[in-house]
């Protein structure tokens, strides 16, 4: 478990991903204030594609 969780945190496709997300997020919020469960969900959205894309994709 803690090394699906180390490669998770260490791919550099991941850190990109979520370094778009987190600014996406910002700016939106800066501009139109969402509901934080949409930001939540958006968030868990992109961990379970990466996940996806880690397990089954990057082959």
């Amino acid at each position: 478990m803690f090394s699906g969780i180390k490669s998770y945190l260490t791919d550099w496709k991941n850190l990109l991903t979520h370094s778009l997300v987190g600014v996406l997020i910002l700016l939106i919020a800066l501009y139109a204030p969402v509901s934080p469960y949409v930001r939540m969900g958006f968030v868990g959205c992109v961990v379970g594609f990466n996940v996806f894309r880690m397990k089954y994709l990057d082959q």
